[in-house]
């Protein structure tokens, strides 16, 4: 599922890509995709207005129109954005597309039809309805604020992370990378964890996310000591060699060493 870096990333693409282009015409293919508006009202709410801007929160991804009101995408399991000129060059799986003036479009691509686009008036109230916690990379977002979002959880270190009330932004991939930097075993219990557990976490959360970010989200672009690119089967850890474990966790597939996180 697209994380936070994956996110911020496809925002990146957006901002240089589509922002300030006339939009002439919305298709979407899969209604399913469409949260609490249908396709006329989407199309009649876009039509002859820009992308002005974007905003990030959490998996939320924010692009603002002209005038007023934002465009929100959510990306589900295998969402992202391809920017294309030929109209009849779009990606498979293509589930909704905005045609701009400049006979360029761009595709909202889902595998799984998991992701979901919707109208906003504004952004903080659309996030109060959706009951998530603090953006984990918000700059005002600290380690006395990371504490209090997580230190009463009465679950595992990895649920925690991955609890979008708690925390927005981090889910089954990251959650690992952070884990395993912060050499915290991923079912250790949160009430298991003392100051300096929680103040290496806080700070591997930070640094994985930012560094994500500036890999373009890409596990091959990451640094050699990061155990994204071997989360596999027969995966070996990057740092001591030793086989990968994997076990379930709040019904997801986690993957750690069992030799660097005890």
């Amino acid at each position: 599922m697209p994380e936070l870096p994956d996110v911020e990333v496809f925002r990146k693409y957006l901002n240089k890509m589509a922002l300030h282009q006339s939009i002439e015409k919305v298709e979407v293919s899969a209604k399913d995709v469409l949260n609490n508006i249908s396709q006329k009202r989407l199309q009649s709410q876009l039509q002859g207005r820009q992308f002005e801007s974007t905003a990030r929160y959490g998996k939320y991804l924010f692009a603002s129109l002209s005038d007023n009101g934002w465009m929100v995408f959510h990306f589900g399991l295998t969402g992202y954005f391809d920017y294309f000129k030929n109209g009849d060059q779009a990606p498979k799986h293509t589930r909704a597309i905005f045609s701009f003036d400049n006979d360029y479009h761009l595709a909202f691509v889902l595998q799984r039809k998991l992701g979901r686009i919707t109208l906003a008036t504004d952004i903080d109230s659309f996030l109060k309805k959706q009951c998530l916690g603090p953006d984990a990379l918000d700059k005002n977002f600290g380690l006395k604020d990371f504490k209090k979002a997580i230190k009463e959880a009465k679950c595992r270190i990895k649920s925690a992370l991955m609890n979008q009330e708690r925390i927005a932004g981090i889910g089954n991939i990251y959650s690992d990378e952070i884990l395993f930097q912060a050499k915290l075993y991923p079912k250790a219990k949160v009430s298991e964890l003392n100051d300096q557990d929680f103040e290496r976490l806080f700070k591997e959360m930070k640094n994985v996310l930012k560094t994500a970010i500036d890999s373009q989200a890409d596990p091959l672009k990451m640094p050699r000591n990061y155990l994204l690119s071997h989360r596999e089967k027969g995966g070996k850890c990057p740092i001591c060699g030793a086989d990968l474990k994997s076990k379930k966790i709040s019904g997801r597939t986690c993957y750690y060493c069992p030799s660097c996180q005890r």
